[in-house]
């Protein structure tokens, strides 16, 4: 019998869906094509797998057996081939890497640039995604390490801190901010109108606890998820945000600017990896790259 992967998803999207249009155009094929990949998966097993109707579409007894069985073969392949993956990283130029939107603005670009240098060959990839979405790609291996703003309690997963990032005050020449003092005075921003990032992110636990630490509540003005977004209400003179160094590198344009808080919250920044595997010579050489970067271009060493 040679069934390949691609038969055992079709099965399993139409098992799942029961819908043979949907399913068509999930694999970019016509649906009389789909039939047709149905009936021949039917002959090679020897079973019918779908009760078809003019107007429904169910799974036999064998079916529902086969989507079991379908379902684990192809999630241990899919596990096999990023394990092949992995492997193939590791001997080769080749480098994933998944972090924050602004870490990955602020210090990938010139990773990148740095390594295509050396090794013009090299095949890099970026996925910037929020800090849980790098975890989940992490544990999945399809990244060889992270950079977060944020520790992990894993324990398959081991986090190195490279350096303090400061947080800033993003302001607009729009509504202009001159603080009375250059310490961090919570009482004295408390009084500004606030734009931050909703409850539940990385950035907003560590303005909360600083305001907290001072006795003052955090009543920010406006709670908005998207650093751009927020880089534009400053921009209106709608308020001003506290944000990190390299999120406000981020958003700033020419009538914006940042004022440092001396004394004001800081968040660790650090370098993500797997217990049991072991990095390339590449990836070790980019984790070295980005942590002499982070601490020229943007905090101090822990």
């Amino acid at each position: 019998m040679n069934l390949t992967p691609r038969e055992l998803r079709v099965f399993i999207s139409l098992a799942r869906s029961l819908n043979f249009g949907l399913t068509a155009e999930q694999f970019f094929v016509t649906q009389p094509t789909m039939s047709k990949m149905i009936r021949s998966l039917e002959d090679k097993l020897g079973v019918k797998l779908f009760e078809r109707t003019t107007r429904s579409v169910s799974l036999t007894s064998d079916g529902r057996d086969l989507l079991e069985v379908a379902s684990r073969v192809v999630d241990d392949f899919e596990v096999g081939v990023t394990e092949l993956e992995e492997v193939a990283r590791r001997g080769s130029q080749r480098l994933s890497i998944a972090a924050l939107p602004s870490l990955a603005a602020a210090l990938l670009p010139d990773l990148v640039a740095h390594l295509r240098q050396e090794q013009p060959s090299s095949i890099i990839k970026i996925h910037d995604v929020i800090n849980d979405a790098a975890i989940d790609l992490l544990r999945l291996r399809k990244v060889d390490f992270a950079l977060s703003g944020l520790d992990v309690v894993y324990r398959d997963l081991s986090y190195i801190e490279i350096m303090r990032e400061p947080f800033v005050l993003l302001a607009s020449r729009a509504f202009p901010v001159e603080l009375r003092g250059a310490e961090w005075c919570a009482h004295e921003l408390a009084e500004l109108p606030m734009i931050s990032m909703p409850r539940g992110t990385g950035t907003r636990m560590y303005v909360d606890m600083a305001f907290m630490k001072r006795g003052v509540p955090f009543r920010p003005l406006l709670e908005i998820q998207g650093l751009p977004t927020i880089g534009k209400f400053v921009q209106k003179g709608c308020g001003v945000a506290i944000l990190p160094l390299s999120a406000a590198q981020m958003v700033l344009e020419a009538d914006l600017y940042t004022i440092p808080l001396k004394g004001g919250p800081e968040r660790t920044i650090g370098v993500i990896t797997r217990h049991e595997s072991g990095l390339s010579e590449f990836a070790v050489k980019a984790i070295e790259w980005i942590s002499e970067f982070a601490l020229s271009h943007l905090g101090k060493g822990g």
